[in-house]
């Protein structure tokens, strides 16, 4: 057995009873916390809650708070369980986040409501300790396999609710499949799902019928959530692990061929009078074309933002801790529309941390990127895979949205991905060099 396959067939060595264990736990606690049996039966999925545990970071209930805590204390366990494997604490990596850490405890300071920061501060602990002990004790795949599993029974409580209200009408023009969640939300959980299935079939080769068939149903809902963001996202967010494995000649052939079918339509659709402008604007729109607004919509959000940015910018308010009663109101009245985010992860974050922290916490982002595109070369691990795409994921998501910028059942998993970065020896060992060619799954 040469070494890729061995480490492929470790890839599930890990006690299934503890791994399961943290897959019940996570999903319930972020079911609690984040979902509503009644939310596709509000007008515009109100009461509004596009974050998981969005409720808590709040401050509005305690039992929340309580159980994200169940996470933190998982990820204590296992961190200081005598098996699993050692993080890694010297290097850049490990440098940052720690730095990043730091400096939004310290925010707690200089904020404007020391209680609100300290409060997500705690959630954002439960995270991280849950991160980094699933890193230690569980295998790159473990993680993928949680995420799907997880992912995928909110799918089916969904489903199953909407059934059971009478609002699963997907047949009604605008209608949105919502579940649990506001379908903006459930769009990233099927973003997830549909990442999670489709690096695992790549890679295992008896499951593949079944595993290609939950990415077809995963996209399927995804694509009734009418969420254009996580639609786009999730396109880019495999595109570009599979042309960071592929050889630069696949990679100019695949180019070349994008343009050749997007001049080719261009041209047949002026010759034919087919209408590409409007049907490709309908296609991109997924049927929301009266919605469109929202996108445009951004901006006076964004420029009214930033006069706020340039007051406090490079310390910020305070973690998490800007969107107080006193600004909601401020902005809001401004706006003529409530508002208590910025629709825009980047924007909330140097609202929150300022200059020093984003920049920090980009900078661990990016790090963890380019480690992930090496550590899938050189393992062919779709741990790895499945973290650059959420990395991918998430940078593309937080232009649009503001969930990717806190803790939550996403960040949970790619935070995850990234802790898995810090098991690895640096630089990695020639024995864990993918001997398959590129663009070709290792199979188990």
């Amino acid at each position: 057995m040469n070494d890729v396959s061995k480490h492929q067939s470790d890839a599930f060595s890990t006690n299934p009873r503890l791994l399961w264990l943290a897959i019940v736990l996570v999903g319930v606690v972020y079911f609690y916390v984040g979902h509503n049996f009644h939310v596709s039966q509000y007008e515009r999925y109100a009461p509004w809650s596009d974050a998981d545990g969005g409720t808590i970071e709040a401050g509005g209930n305690y039992a929340k708070g309580l159980a994200l805590s169940l996470i933190g204390l998982l990820g204590l366990g296992l961190l200081f369980l005598r098996q699993g494997r050692p993080l890694q604490t010297v290097g850049w990596l490990p440098a940052m986040m720690i730095f990043y850490l730091t400096w939004s405890a310290a925010s707690v300071f200089w904020s404007d409501d020391p209680g609100l920061s300290c409060r997500r501060l705690a959630v954002l602990m439960f995270c991280v300790l849950g991160a980094l002990g699933f890193a230690r004790q569980f295998q790159p795949r473990d993680i993928v396999v949680m995420a799907m599993v997880i992912s995928g029974a909110y799918l089916l409580v969904g489903v199953g609710t909407e059934l059971a209200l009478g609002t699963f009408r997907p047949w009604i023009p605008g209608y949105r499949f919502a579940g649990t969640v506001h379908p903006n939300t459930q769009g990233g959980h099927l973003t997830v799902f549909c990442l999670a299935s489709f690096w695992l079939a790549r890679s295992m080769k008896r499951e593949q019928a079944w595993l290609w068939t939950l990415f077809a149903v995963g996209l399927l809902f995804l694509l009734l959530t009418k969420s254009r963001t996580s639609c786009a996202a999730l396109v880019t967010a495999i595109a570009v692990p599979w042309l960071a494995n592929s050889t630069v000649h696949t990679r100019v052939q695949t180019f070349v061929f994008a343009g050749f079918v997007l001049c080719a339509a261009a041209l047949l659709g002026s010759l034919f009078n087919l209408a590409i402008e409007d049907r490709a604007t309908k296609l991109v729109m997924l049927g929301r074309q009266e919605e469109s607004s929202n996108l445009t919509g951004r901006l006076p959000i964004w420029a009214e933002l930033s006069n706020y940015i340039r007051a406090k910018p490079l310390m910020g308010y305070g973690y998490e801790s800007f969107w107080t009663s006193k600004h909601i109101e401020a902005v809001s009245d401004e706006m003529h529309w409530p508002l208590r985010e910025a629709h825009n992860a980047y924007i909330d974050s140097l609202l929150g941390i300022g200059l020093i922290g984003t920049s920090t916490l980009l900078a661990i982002v990016i790090l963890s990127l380019f480690q992930s595109v090496k550590a899938f070369r050189r393992t062919a691990d779709p741990g790895f895979a499945f973290t650059l795409s959420m990395i991918v994921f998430g940078l593309f998501n937080a232009c649009l949205e503001s969930g990717m910028g806190g803790p939550n059942f996403i960040t949970l998993m790619a935070g995850s991905g990234i802790a898995q970065l810090l098991t690895l020896p640096t630089p990695l060992t020639e024995h864990d060099r993918n001997p398959a060619v590129a663009g070709n799954p290792v199979h188990n």
